[in-house]
């Protein structure tokens, strides 16, 4: 099983694009994230992980033993997100995030789970979260397991707010709260 502070993120670097090339280029990783249906290339990667965002989104590499493992975007919720997330508008700040881990030999060890309890510490006690939302597909169920078990829980349905594949798929809209 999984010890405790094993798993740790850091902020993306040009480094890493080589990482994302070859998870993105992994059909196991796109069956559940982006989809199978891209077709990434260096020249893709570099444009969209490269491109300047706004302030309060991050990118970060998510790391176990300190080996590069996985990837996450880290946003603040603000404005026409709300509408996007159907969450209510508040003035918490809220974040929200999306994430895989890239390489499948980590996979069913609690990685995700613990990620996820990792991070949203971080955001309470860094970054004065109150909330930390994400929207899995319904039919990913293994994801949905994991983020419950670091504490989210689901708050309600998103029908048809995800296209994966050339289909518009089911999602849940999930909270942990501080």
């Amino acid at each position: 099983m999984l010890e405790e502070k094993r798993v740790s993120f850091r902020p993306m670097s040009e480094d890493d694009l080589v990482l994302m090339l070859k998870w993105l280029t992994d059909d196991r990783v796109l069956e559940f994230y982006d989809g199978r249906d891209k077709k990434h290339t260096q020249k893709t990667i570099r444009e969209h992980y490269t491109e300047q965002w706004a302030d309060e989104i991050y990118r970060v590499i998510i790391e176990y033993d300190t080996i590069p493992i996985g990837y996450a975007q880290i946003y603040r919720i603000q404005g026409e997100l709300f509408d996007e997330y159907d969450y209510h508008e508040t003035e918490e700040k809220i974040y929200a995030m999306d994430q895989f881990i890239g390489e499948p030999e980590y996979w069913n060890m609690g990685i995700g789970a613990e990620y996820c309890r990792v991070v949203c510490q971080y955001l309470r006690t860094e970054m004065d979260a109150d909330a930390v939302i994400l929207d899995p597909r319904k039919n990913n169920p293994r994801a949905v397991r994991a983020y419950q078990k670091a504490g989210f829980e689901i708050i309600k349905e998103l029908p048809e707010h995800e296209l994966h594949e050339g289909k518009k798929e089911d999602c849940v809209l999930m909270e942990w709260r501080a």
